[in-house]
Order: C-alpha cells, then structure tokens, then sequence
C-alpha cells in the first residue's frame, strides 16, 4: 500500500501588501510613542528579517486615522473589541481559503473535488460556529456527509497537526482523499502595547491561507511537480516553555506571549527531539537532503541551525518566506513546504526531508517526508 502522501499544496494571501519599512515608519511617526519606545520598535523591527508582509485590513500599511479598525490615532484610547476581530474573521475566511485549496487543486489534473472525503480546518487566530468547515463544504459543492475535523488555538505547529491527523485517516482508509485547510489572520489582532512580547508580534506576525491534499491514492499531477510520502512524526513539549510561549483571548484581542527565551528552549531541546524521531524512522541525520523549519523568526532558525548543525544555505528557504511573508503562524510551514515541492526535480526522488513547527507549551512538532 502507498504510503499518505502530500500531493499537492495551495497558498494565498490577502490583497494588501505592506512593505515592512512602511509599517515600521507609520509606527515611528505616532505622537504618542516615545522616544524610549521608538528605539525598540527599530531595533526589533530591524532584527525581523522581514521585508513584506500581507493583511486583510489596509490600514495595516497606512497612517493611523479616526476611521481605522485597528490603528486608532495614538492620543486615543479606543481598544477594538474581540467580537469585532472576529466579524472580520469570519467575512474574510472562507474567501481566502477558495484561494488556497483552487491553487492546491490547479496542480492536479483530472480531480474532481466530488472524491474529497475528509476535510481538516485549522487556525488559532478566529474562530465561530458553524465553522469554516461547514462553509468550505457548501463553497466547494461536497457532500454533506463529508467528514470533518477541526483543530483550533494550538499555534504555529498546527499544521503539522493536521498534517498527521490526514496520515492516519488516509493510511487507515487507502480510498480516503483528505482536504487539509488552514487559516491565519494574526494581523486582526494587532495591538497598542508598550510590552516587548507584544511589540514583537506586531512587528512579525501576517495573514495567509493554505492548502494541500493529502492520500494514499494515486492521483494524477502537473508534469515535474513532485509530491511528499509521509513517514514519520515526532512531538513533545517543553514545560519549562509553558509561559514562554503562550496565546490567551483577552477583552480586546489575542493575547500572545513571546519570550525572548524561547529560541534558547528550541536549542536545548531541538536534537535530542531528531534523534527521537531518528529512531523512530530508523534513520540517520546523514538520510535528511532538507530542512523545512517554521520561519517563526530569525533567532528561532538561526538557533535551529546551531543545535541541528545546519547552515544558513540549507534553510534559505524559511528564510526567503519569512521575508517574502512574515510569520503567518501555523500555515507559514507550509509555505515553506510549497517552496520546496516548486524546486524539487526528479532528481531528488528519495532524497527525505524534516520539517519542524513550534508554538505553546512550548510544543515541538517534526516530520519527515520522502520526495516522490
């Protein structure tokens, strides 16, 4: 039996495009922020190695202004309330979405979405009932009885999740074909914050969509476009990374906590996870051609590098989606998955690939993969 497979992967983002050196800038020209905090907004910003991010609000890359939904005037105020994030949320979700999964799908040929069996949501950055899920099934023109699994709030490693969640219904069921779906709009939860851990996320966090479809069967491609036997997975968290990393609903958005901690705790516990899930697969370090790891920011891959003795060259990749991009949470891995499947020749048939996630807890999620 064929192992599960990535057979194709989509990807989409909002309209807005903004420059990071514009944002950086609207920021810095506030009357209301002072000179201490204006240093460290361009010192952050300086270290994110992000050129351009996307967002869903086109505020997010002009002055603040009276009519704005976010970024009131800076001697205001005025705090937009979680439900109102959330109305945002949901009128944009399903939208970008169909962007993802119609790109994932023009990769295939001879696909009819009718042979979609499962459906897997993910996002930790909105959420309502009924769900995304529900409204990809009625946009798509599915079944009703189409299975349907949603995974919500765990962060930047969700898509690893649902990845392995897709695994194991394609592996049990050779005939299941498996929509994977995944969501992100960080940027709706931007706020006005004088604490370190907030300015970060500001300074790092963007929107995107993601896609892929995932079986046993075979399913017909684009020539040249390469695919991703599933193999292994590994997970663990870290519980001294419990309130380094954490991501809670306040009154007036999503609370996160990002330590500057937290590369540190990747790069005690990185390799000595590899070797686990090494094991597991019966491999050695030496079998891995590449590394997909979640741009999550620049000290957490320069810090993976150091503890899996890697070079900067062997994760350009991450590189070049975090500044193409920025860190759009759980569906940035896939991006970096997506920019791999585009390089990848016939040549590279066998050659294995570990991809890694991180978020709360502090969890860590790995994956190893088979080019094919």
């Amino acid at each position: 039996m064929r192992s599960p497979t990535i057979h194709s992967i989509g990807t989409a983002v909002p309209k807005y495009k903004i420059a990071q050196s514009v944002h950086h800038d609207i920021l810095q020209s506030s009357p209301a922020i002072g000179r201490k905090q204006k240093l460290q907004i361009r010192k952050i910003y300086g270290r994110t190695g992000i050129e351009y991010r996307h967002s869903v609000l086109e505020e997010f890359g002009r002055a603040e202004n009276d009519n704005n939904i976010l970024f009131f005037p800076g001697d205001q105020e005025r705090m937009t309330p979680v439900s109102r994030r959330m109305q945002i949320f949901e009128e944009g979700a399903a939208d970008l979405c169909i962007e993802a999964i119609e790109d994932s799908l023009a990769k295939l040929t001879q696909f009819d979405k009718i042979s979609i069996t499962h459906i897997i949501t993910f996002s930790c950055t909105g959420m309502y009932a009924p769900g995304l899920d529900i409204q990809l099934v009625e946009r798509l023109g599915l079944a009703k009885s189409v299975e349907r699994t949603c995974i919500n709030f765990m962060g930047c490693y969700a898509a690893i999740n649902a990845i392995k969640s897709a695994y194991y219904i394609a592996k049990t069921n050779t005939d299941a074909v498996v929509l994977i779906v995944g969501l992100e709009l960080c940027t709706l939860h931007y706020q006005k914050n004088e604490t370190e851990d907030q300015i970060v996320a500001n300074a790092i966090f963007a929107d995107g969509a993601a896609a892929a479809i995932i079986s046993s069967a075979d399913i017909a491609k684009v020539d040249d476009m390469r695919s991703l036997s599933l193999e292994n997975f590994y997970a663990e968290f870290e519980p001294a990374g419990k309130e380094e990393m954490a991501w809670r609903i306040g009154d007036h958005g999503f609370d996160l906590k990002l330590s500057s901690y937290v590369p540190d705790l990747i790069a005690k516990n990185i390799k000595e996870m590899m070797q686990k899930i090494f094991r597991r697969a019966n491999i050695t370090q030496e079998q891995i051609h590449y590394y997909a790891l979640h741009p999550g920011g620049i000290s957490i891959l320069e810090a993976c590098e150091k503890a899996l003795g890697i070079t900067k060259d062997q994760n350009k990749t991450s590189y070049e989606v975090l500044n193409d991009y920025g860190n759009m949470s759980s569906v940035t891995i896939l991006f970096v998955l997506k920019e791999y499947l585009k390089q990848f020749t016939s040549g590279d048939n066998g050659k294995k690939l570990l991809a890694y996630a991180f978020g709360p807890g502090l969890t860590m999620e790995s994956m190893i993969a088979e080019i094919c």
